[in-house]
C-alpha cells in the first residue's frame, strides 16, 4: 500500500520536474500565456526540399546506335516489354524490348527499292558489255584497214609521184580515224563506267540498308552493357519510362545503371530560392526508409536552366547533392528529405517566429517589463522554420510573449 501512494506521489512530482526544465529552453508556463526569455546563440537559415537517391556516375542504356542512324529513318520504337525496376542484370542480360513494327516496314520498303536497283545494275552492266563490244569490233576493222591501206602505200613506190600521194592520203585518214574511234571507244567507256557507277551505289546503299535493318531486328532485344541494378529513365517532366512508351533518337535513354559508390541526392529547388543556395552548401539527409540516421553531403552541380515538372507552380532547378557517407543500406530512388544550410551564424538574438507580429509595415514584440505588458517595436532579419533574426529592438533576457495577451488592443508602445 505504501508502494502505491509513494508511486502516485512521485508521478506529479515528475511532472513537475519536466515543467521546470523547460526554463532551460527560455518558457516558462504563466496561466495560458507563454513567456520566452530571449537569448543569443546560433541560428541557420536552410531551405528543405525532397531528393531522391541515385548514383553519381551510371551507365546509360540508350536506343542501340544503329536503330539511331537517321538514314535508317526510324525515329523513335515503342517499349514493348522491360526489366523489373530494380533487377540486378549481368552484362549481355535482357533489359528491354522494341516494338520492331516500323522496322519490318521500312526493312519492306527498302527490300523492293533493293530488288529495282539490283536490276537496274545488271542492266548497266550489260549494256555497258554491248556497247564497248561493239566500239572494239570497229576498231579492229580499222586496223585491217589500217594494215591493207598501209600495203598499199608500200606498193605505190612503184607508181607516179601523184598516185604516191594519193594513197599516203588514204592511209593518213585512215589512222585519223583509227585515232577518233579510239578517243570515241574511251570516252563511251568512261560514260558507260560512270554511269554504271552511279547505279552501283544506289544498289550498295540500299543494300547496307538491309544490312543495318537485320541489325536492327536484332538490336531491338536490348541487352546490358555491364552488370548493374537497372533503374529506368526519366522523361523531362519527370515520369519515369514504363511499357508503351516511345523512346526517340532525341531522348533516347531506356534505363540506366547507377554505380552506387559515390552517392548522391538529385533534387529540385523552385526558382524563388536558386540564388539563396551556391555549390559547396552544406546538406543534413534524411532518408524516409532510414529515419534514425542522418547524412551529410555537399551541393556539387546547379542546372543552368530551369524547368517545368509536375507538383510545381514555378520553375524549378535541379540540384546535385554529394553524399559523404555511403552504405549497403542506401537504394536507388530511396526518398530524401534535404535541409541546405543556406546561412550559418554563431551569435544573434533569435526569437519564436510566434513572439513576431506586424501592423503597416511595423513589427513588434509583447514585452514584459517592469510588472506590465508593452509593444515594443524591432527589427527583423532572417527567419528559419522556427525563429527570427532580431537585428534591433530587443535584448538578452528580455522576456516576451509567444502569443497575443489578453486585451492587447489596450496595451501601449514602450518607448525606453
Amino acid at each position: 500500500m505504501s508502494f502505491i501512494k509513494n508511486k502516485y506521489f512521485w508521478i506529479p512530482a515528475l511532472v513537475i520536474l519536466l515543467g521546470s526544465a523547460m526554463l532551460v529552453f527560455g518558457t516558462i508556463g504563466i496561466g495560458k500565456e507563454k513567456i520566452h526569455t530571449v537569448k543569443s546563440g546560433p541560428f541557420e537559415l536552410s531551405l528543405n526540399t525532397k531528393g531522391e537517391i541515385n548514383g553519381k556516375d551510371a551507365v546509360v542504356i540508350n536506343l542501340p546506335d544503329n536503330i539511331r542512324d537517321r538514314s535508317l529513318r526510324i525515329y523513335s520504337l515503342k517499349i514493348k516489354d522491360l526489366v523489373p525496376e530494380g533487377t540486378i542484370v549481368k552484362k549481355g542480360d535482357w533489359v528491354a524490348t522494341l516494338d520492331a513494327a516500323s522496322i519490318n516496314e521500312q526493312m519492306q520498303n527498302n527490300s523492293q527499292d533493293l530488288t529495282r536497283k539490283r536490276a537496274e545494275l545488271n542492266d548497266a552492266k550489260i549494256d555497258s558489255t554491248i556497247q564497248l563490244t561493239k566500239l572494239r569490233e570497229e576498231l579492229e576493222e580499222f586496223k585491217y584497214d589500217l594494215a591493207y591501206k598501209k600495203l598499199e602505200l608500200e606498193q605505190a613506190i612503184y607508181e607516179s609521184p601523184a598516185y604516191q600521194r594519193k594513197k599516203q592520203v588514204e592511209y593518213n585518214k585512215t589512222i585519223r580515224q583509227m585515232d577518233k574511234k579510239r578517243r570515241d571507244y574511251e570516252l563511251k567507256r568512261l560514260e558507260l563506267k560512270t554511269k554504271t557507277y552511279r547505279v552501283e551505289e544506289k544498289y550498295n546503299y540500299h543494300n547496307k540498308l538491309d544490312q543495318q535493318y537485320k541489325q536492327a531486328l536484332m538490336e531491338c532485344r536490348v541487352k546490358a552493357p555491364k552488370d548493374g541494378m537497372v533503374m529506368y529513365a526519366k522523361f523531362w517532366g519527370g515520369r519515369k519510362l514504363r511499357i508503351g512508351d516511345e523512346v526517340s533518337i532525341w531522348n533516347p535513354a531506356i534505363a540506366t545503371l547507377p554505380d552506387m559508390s559515390v552517392l548522391i541526392s538529385e533534387t529540385y529547388v523552385q526558382e524563388i530560392d536558386i540564388t539563396k543556395i551556391h555549390i559547396g552548401d552544406s546538406v543534413e539527409i534524411n532518408i524516409d526508409a532510414l529515419p534514425n540516421k542522418i547524412y551529410s553531403g555537399k551541393i556539387s552541380k546547379i542546372t543552368n536552366i530551369g524547368q517545368e515538372i509536375p507538383g510545381f507552380d514555378t520553375k524549378v532547378f535541379r540540384v546535385t547533392i554529394d553524399l559523404k557517407e555511403n552504405g549497403k543500406e542506401l537504394k536507388p530512388s530511396m526518398t530524401t528529405d534535404n535541409r541546405i544550410i543556406v546561412e550559418r551564424l554563431d551569435s544573434v538574438i533569435t526569437i519564436p517566429r510566434s513572439s513576431l507580429f506586424g501592423n503597416n509595415g511595423e513589427s513588434y514584440v509583447y514585452l514584459k517589463k517592469d510588472g506590465k505588458i508593452w509593444k515594443k517595436k524591432v527589427i527583423p532579419g532572417h527567419e528559419n522554420e522556427a525563429e527570427v533574426i532580431i537585428q534591433s529592438g530587443l535584448n538578452i533576457n528580455d522576456k516576451i510573449y509567444t502569443s497575443i495577451p489578453n486585451d492587447a488592443e489596450t496595451i501601449e508602445f514602450y518607448e525606453g
